[in-house]
């Protein structure tokens, strides 16, 4: 007999859709990016073609993880394809702090050495472009994301909503640099662009590595969760003898409960079952995105 489609592979399908997408997105600036830094020597260029590398980097591996999920390869992650999308979103991040220190070293030796900037016209229409097609691609993520909620998803529409912020601040600084191009000070435009690109960085670093690394470590249900498995308990108060312990994890969008409860030895498995199932269905119910498990135990499991 056939095995069954998983079901969710069409909704990863989907995303893979999506994060390739934005992977040749990126990818198709980098030519355009590059030509401009060499031409221009401009630092604010040099570090958005530094953050466009890396975030491609990161895109194109997005990219294969999503592709190996879309296909059901993922079967080495004994709690779904969670934990594949959350390391992958990390690698994003890992990425993107390669490009920080670059891009902060670059900007602090051009404060102590200012150099003049020249052609930066195809550089300016490149960040002009590469705005526009980025907050498209943000917009459309981002709508993805609330939809149904994915580690790759999330970090992917704050990358592009980072992206073009940062490709705004491009066309800003390079507008000023040219507006005030001969006045002395205006030396200083171009590391000082370069270092609010910096910053749109960092904060995309923060907001990557916070939504995912609690997850890669089985971070613990949120308070307002065990909550609700409590109140969800008390309602059952009579259903079973003791309660031994609670165990969750996080993979992905995905909720793992399991729940240790003993029940009377004069109960029949028909009856225990009935409030096994009943449970289940309610909690279920109430927290989205969850399986529960409830195993009859005699003892606190450690």
């Amino acid at each position: 007999m056939a095995a069954k489609a998983d079901p969710g592979l069409s909704e990863y399908r989907t995303k893979e859709r999506y994060v390739r997408n934005g992977f040749l997105a990126s990818f198709s600036t980098f030519t355009l990016k590059l030509t401009s830094a060499i031409l221009s020597n401009s630092l604010t260029i040099f570090t958005d073609l530094l953050r466009n590398i890396g975030e491609t980097i990161a895109c194109f591996f997005a990219w294969q993880t999503m592709r190996r999920i879309a296909k059901g390869k993922a079967g080495a992650y004994d709690y779904g394809y969670g934990k594949a999308e959350s390391l992958s979103s990390l690698l994003v991040a890992g990425v993107m702090v390669i490009s920080l220190v670059i891009a902060l070293a670059g900007a602090i030796e051009r404060f102590r050495h200012p150099v003049d900037t020249h052609r930066v016209e195809l550089g300016f229409f490149v960040a002009v472009y590469a705005t526009g097609l980025n907050t498209i691609l943000w917009r459309r993520k981002l709508r993805i994301a609330r939809s149904d909620t994915s580690p790759i998803l999330e970090s992917q529409w704050h990358l592009f909503r980072n992206k073009a912020m940062a490709n705004g601040c491009v066309v800003g600084g390079l507008a000023l640099d040219q507006a005030f191009d001969g006045a002395p000070w205006a030396l200083y435009i171009d590391p000082a662009a370069s270092l609010v690109v910096c910053g749109f960085l960092a904060y995309s670093i923060y907001n990557v590595w916070s939504k995912n690394a609690a997850d890669l470590l089985d971070r613990a249900l949120d308070e307002s969760l065990q909550l609700v498995i409590l109140r969800t308990l008390a309602g059952h108060f009579d259903d079973y003898v003791a309660f031994h312990g609670i165990r969750s994890r996080r993979s992905g969008k995905s909720i793992y409960i399991e729940l240790f409860l003993e029940f009377d030895g004069n109960k029949t498995m028909a009856d225990v079952q009935k409030t096994i199932a009943s449970l289940q269905a309610e909690l279920e119910s109430h927290i989205a995105h969850s399986q529960v498990v409830i195993a009859p135990a005699t003892a606190k499991v450690v």
